[in-house]
């Protein structure tokens, strides 16, 4: 997984305009608390005074400065929040996105086009139900690093279960000085593609000062009450903790942060997941400092990084997650959280190593790169059966390189695991790297791989 964001990646605040094809077209409200006020329809969007959202009784607005916020104190939380939110300018006047927001400010709607009417309810409060007491999902991340996914690009949505996107949203810190990465037109097309948004949350990969923000409680319950807020104006389905590289001995203080970060989550019906390396006893502040059995009493579900068995600076090639490697480690980590629990992570990428063996050193390689670094070089992928991979060496300048492909023959062994284990679903690092039609294999019934090549390339 990448491991940090630079500053200059990270987004500013977006709220990008609407691009409206045709004027804003009046709509008339119904109702005795709305029929004062005015609506407009653009582009299939209902805009409406921003007023109109206090109505549903859970929020109150304020302006500051031209920028208009959401007053509300998050579930299961004391402090009172403010979470910014967009606004257009139609018709000399401000107006909210209402199709988007009336569902977080407690408001139901009902529409009718050819009309033009308008006619808005109040929701009822209703208790959240039980997380146990709800059907089983089939949980699908897809982690897209720059908010750059595109549902009309990607076969994503061809995997049956829930797709969840999960972009990078920043790190702790970055929630603190309050520059994280946020896009709301993206949480806008994911809605329209009836996809859930998760956002990823980081912790710098930095030893030192995530054990300081573990033993500060203060600091711990702003955040939380922050990233509480915002995931009930934004309508989020909840978040994604990838805290890496921490000190062993702040385990059980990473277990209670998540402890009271699941408490909001769970009050307003939002799911928390968390990312966890498979066990590694000699790897103290990337495998040892996760308590993956007391996580799993508050994390909807532990995430598996079922990569980097090589790691990018191992001095000698190898896979980035060989199938042996990946069935072993999940034996393992089901004798610690119970399987429905577990989500499966899978590389969309590999790495080429080059040089002599013992003095190696690698560069990422995208899954959709592969085919051309075969036609370029006239390789032939060799198939190695322990690792149910497809691998390429060659020289080039004198240098020797190898790499293990993954390609839909190796993703669908490893994402076979998922059903023989019983674990909760898959997730794939990251978007942008894969192939075109990946995910459809993927979700092809699981085939003995070394039946089948490359297209137009023999196994030897």
């Amino acid at each position: 997984m990448l491991r940090k964001l630079t500053a200059a990646v990270l987004l500013a605040l977006v709220f990008p305009a609407a691009v409206m094809a045709d004027g804003p077209v009046p709509v008339k409200m119904k109702g005795s608390d709305f029929k004062n006020f005015n609506a407009y329809e653009v582009d299939g969007t209902l805009y409406t005074a921003p007023v109109v959202l206090t109505k549903g009784g859970k929020w109150k607005l304020s302006w500051e400065k031209d920028k208009l916020y959401v007053e509300l104190t998050p579930a299961a939380m004391k402090k009172e929040e403010k979470v910014e939110i967009p606004y257009k300018e139609l018709e000399g006047n401000r107006y909210v996105d209402f199709s988007f927001f009336s569902r977080e400010a407690g408001l139901s709607y009902t529409y009718k086009p050819g009309k033009k009417e308008l006619t808005i309810k109040k929701v009822k409060d209703k208790k959240v139900k039980e997380t146990k007491k709800e059907a089983p999902e089939r949980p699908l991340v897809l982690w897209d690093i720059n908010y750059s996914f595109r549902s009309e690009n990607s076969d994503f949505s061809s995997l049956s279960g829930t797709p969840i996107l999960s972009p990078t949203m920043g790190s702790y810190k970055d929630v603190e000085e309050n520059r994280y990465s946020w896009n709301f037109d993206y949480l806008k097309r994911a809605r329209q593609a009836d996809m859930k948004v998760m956002p990823l949350i980081h912790n710098d990969f930095d030893v030192k000062t995530t054990s300081l923000f573990m033993h500060n409680r203060q600091k711990q319950e702003e955040f939380i009450s922050r990233m509480a807020a915002l995931s009930e104006v934004y309508g989020l389905y909840g978040y994604n903790v990838d805290f890496e590289n921490m000190d062993p001995k702040d385990k059980d203080l990473f277990t209670e942060f998540m402890k009271n970060l699941a408490l909001p989550l769970h009050e307003s019906g939002k799911k928390l997941t968390v990312d966890i390396t498979v066990y590694n006893a000699g790897s103290p502040t990337w495998s040892l400092c996760y308590d993956r059995e007391k996580l799993s009493e508050f994390c909807d579900y532990e995430i598996i990084m079922g990569y980097d068995e090589t790691p990018r600076t191992s001095p000698y090639a190898g896979s980035v997650s060989s199938y042996g490697w990946l069935d072993k480690n999940i034996q393992k980590l089901i004798t610690m959280v119970p399987p429905e629990k577990l989500v499966l992570g899978l590389p969309l990428y590999t790495r080429i190593y080059e040089g002599n063996p013992g003095y190696m050193k690698s560069r990422v390689l995208a899954m959709k790169d592969q085919e051309a670094l075969i036609n370029r070089h006239g390789l032939k992928p060799v198939w190695q059966p322990d690792a149910r991979q497809y691998t390429l060496t060659w020289r080039q300048g004198g240098i020797l390189h190898r790499t293990y492909l993954e390609e839909e023959h190796s993703m669908r062994a490893k994402a076979a695991l998922e059903k023989e284990y019983h674990l909760a679903g898959l997730a794939f690092w990251r978007y942008g790297f894969e192939k075109k039609g990946i995910f459809e294999e993927i979700g092809k019934e699981a085939k003995e791989a070394e039946k089948y090549t490359l297209p137009g390339r023999v196994r030897q």
